[in-house]
């Protein structure tokens, strides 16, 4: 009987030696657990690549813009002072294809243009009684500022007198330019909000484009 219980005994330990190593060697499970670590990984490296893709459409978007912009007005002679759209020039009109410009991006709810007119300080800013331009060194000054009027708050212009242009900029006596900044409230973090509440915040985009008139003459501001 001992013998019998001993045999039984050994033959329980041996069963449970045996389910052990099968239990060790079974998969069962693993692939469960495989997707718990690598589901959550897949997301955040696609929300990544989101948030690099909007903001490198957002900066791509403010640089279109500001260079269109800048380009055309320094084909333009004058602009109107004006916030209507009957004419091409009408400062209204601007401010308007400087959204559509943007878009997607919504410039005209979150952003901000500001145009600034360069001229030299010993003219007049006025052609034709402007002197042509020479060699000579000039100075530049702010003839004028426009600001659209949706601009929001705390947008403020970097052309300032004390800095109208870089100091790489080549500026000649009778010399004149054009400056567009064109701003944009940006939230990096948009996607995630809900999931991660300490994301850094919004911040404000800048593009700012320099240009010569093509005119030969001040980009003039007239009476609408």
């Amino acid at each position: 009987m001992t013998t019998a219980f001993a045999t039984a005994r050994s033959h329980r330990h041996l069963g449970f030696r045996a389910t052990l190593r099968t239990l060790l060697r079974s998969d069962r499970g693993s692939v469960a657990v495989e997707l718990v670590i690598i589901i959550p990984i897949m997301v955040l490296l696609m929300v990544g690549f989101s948030e690099i893709y909007l903001y490198m459409r957002t900066v791509s978007a403010l640089e279109h813009t500001a260079f269109t912009l800048a380009d055309s007005l320094g084909q333009t002679p004058n602009v109107i002072n004006t916030t209507a759209t009957t004419d091409s020039n009408d400062l209204g009109s601007i401010w308007n294809a400087a959204a559509q410009l943007s878009a997607p991006n919504s410039l005209n709810q979150g952003g901000g243009v500001i145009i600034t007119s360069i001229c030299e300080t010993t003219s007049s800013c006025v052609w034709p009684a402007m002197p042509p331009p020479t060699m000579a060194i000039g100075v530049p000054k702010i003839w004028w500022q426009a600001s659209a009027p949706w601009n929001g708050s705390g947008m403020k212009t970097a052309v300032t007198p004390g800095n109208i242009l870089p100091a790489t900029w080549p500026f000649r006596n009778g010399d004149s330019a054009i400056v567009v900044e064109v701003f944009y409230t940006f939230n990096p973090f948009a996607m995630t909000a809900g999931l991660w509440p300490g994301a850094p915040g919004t911040q404000t985009l800048y593009e700012r484009i320099y240009v010569r008139p093509r005119t030969l003459q001040p980009l003039t501001l007239v009476a609408g």
